[in-house]
């Protein structure tokens, strides 16, 4: 299961990108509830490589880019249950703010401080690089992407004190080029990719599906079932055939301006992999 922000709405932020604090501890009393253990990236590294066993109904829950409302709302929950979890860092920004999302106009977040992600490692929460700038690399070339890759790989384990296991692709996005400069430095690598992870998937393309903020409990055991909500197409059809009836409407009464298409566009493909 794939998060970024557990929080209150902020000004700027993706909505669909934000789970209220309530909510996830709905979500992992659920989970606890119906026997699953949380488990780490290592865990499954081993297991996947040497066989060690794992609990009965493993679930993985990742954070991409490290944010300090994490910290404050989400690990805290994920410890009183006993859950593991795997934190995604932009090593470049430690401490500092979402630049990357900032200049496609998002509003500014915090995020963790190096003193934060030490104390948490050493509350058994497990970190992973997530590049150094949040750059789309495979927009880069090969060599100013390694340098993103293996810098954030040396950064984190400096700071760790550790060897660093794991990386998630910026954005979800990532070629052969990219896999295969992962793969040189780190043992395995999460897409954004849908679907249930075995021992036929490949170390470097780990799938993992998107807690929506406006998931049931249906969704949620969807997705833990099969990887992915199978009704989540029809749902967003139907919500942007609602929200194109209601600019319909605002304009007829002369309530709002009509807007470029391509707009509604761009917001689709960017809400995919933030």
């Amino acid at each position: 299961l794939s998060y970024h922000h557990v929080g209150p709405p902020q000004p700027g932020t993706y909505p669909q990108f934000t789970v209220s604090p309530e909510q996830f501890e709905r979500h992992v009393r659920w989970l606890h509830k119906r026997g699953y253990h949380g488990i780490l990236s290592s865990d499954w590294l081993r297991w996947s490589q040497e066989g060690t066993a794992l609990p009965g109904k493993p679930v993985l829950l990742t954070f991409d880019d490290c944010y300090a409302d994490i910290a404050e709302y989400a690990l805290p929950v994920l410890r009183r249950y006993g859950f593991g979890a795997t934190v995604f860092v932009v090593t470049g920004q430690l401490g500092g703010t979402n630049t990357w999302d900032e200049a496609r106009g998002s509003g500014t977040h915090r995020l963790m401080t190096a003193e934060q992600i030490c104390l948490w490692a050493a509350q058994g929460i497990e970190f992973g690089a997530h590049s150094k700038t949040h750059p789309d690399l495979t927009a880069m070339a090969a060599a100013d992407a390694a340098e993103e890759v293996t810098g954030s790989r040396d950064e984190l384990a400096a700071l760790l004190g550790c060897r660093v296991a794991s990386f998630a692709y910026p954005y979800g996005r990532y070629n052969k080029g990219i896999c295969d400069i992962a793969n040189k430095a780190f043992e395995l690598a999460f897409t954004v990719d849908e679907g249930l992870n075995d021992l036929n998937t490949e170390l470097f393309r780990l799938k993992r599906t998107l807690v929506d903020p406006r998931d049931s409990a249906l969704a949620l055991e969807c997705r833990l079932r099969w990887g992915r909500y199978p009704f989540e197409s029809r749902r967003a059809q139907i919500l942007r055939l609602r929200a194109r009836l209601n600019r319909a409407v605002r304009r007829l009464f002369g309530q709002e301006r009509p807007s470029p298409s391509c707009g509604d566009q761009r917001v689709q493909t960017e809400a995919r992999c933030p």
